[in-house]
């Protein structure tokens, strides 16, 4: 059996999104085993993950915010109601959210699973002025884990919400990252 994935950064520039919509596609082997699932599991894996990356990377560990998952747990039961892909636009917020999505077959990935996908986009990372950090195509390829490593970013609220087919995960960071003109070394 196979399942699909789909994944996209935020990016705080205000630049729309061309012919890449900014979304990462693929297809994978699934073993029919659902992956564990739990608010817990999630937090300490999330937590885990995101800040492995960020020592690799030289940030400072992030903390877990309730509020950044509770604002995750709303905008993942919009998508998995919806069943597509977009950033919310959140009206209002200030200051605004930086923001990871993943969508892939519902039990089919771990939170570790999720995580990584992002994580692994330092394979194409390049230090550099955002947006120039990406070895080849555009930035959209390393957004999530351009994010996850932040240097400003402090705080990390992540939710899961499913569908028949689906399931959504959203990460919400404060201070946001992505943002265009700022060197990552």
């Amino acid at each position: 059996m196979r399942h699909t994935i789909a994944l996209t950064a935020l990016a705080l520039a205000g630049t729309a999104f061309a012919a890449d919509d900014g979304f990462q596609r693929g297809t994978t082997r699934w073993n029919n085993k659902p992956a564990p699932r739990g608010d817990k599991l999630m937090r300490k894996t999330m937590l885990t993950e995101h800040n492995a990356a960020r020592r690799a990377y030289g940030s400072a560990p992030l903390v877990w915010d309730d509020a950044l998952a509770r604002d995750a747990a709303r905008y993942a039961g919009v998508l998995a109601k919806r069943g597509k892909m977009a950033h919310d636009p959140q009206p209002g917020v200030k200051p605004r959210q930086g923001e990871n999505l993943f969508m892939g077959t519902r039990t089919a990935y771990s939170y570790k699973a999720m995580a990584r996908l992002w994580v692994d986009e330092r394979r194409w990372f390049k230090k550099g002025r955002f947006p120039e950090v990406v070895t080849s195509g555009p930035w959209t390829r390393v957004g999530h884990y351009t994010q996850i490593v932040w240097p400003s970013t402090q705080r990390v609220g992540c939710a899961l919400d499913d569908n028949k087919n689906e399931d959504v995960l959203v990460c919400r960071y404060l201070p946001a990252g992505n943002y265009f003109g700022v060197e990552l070394k």
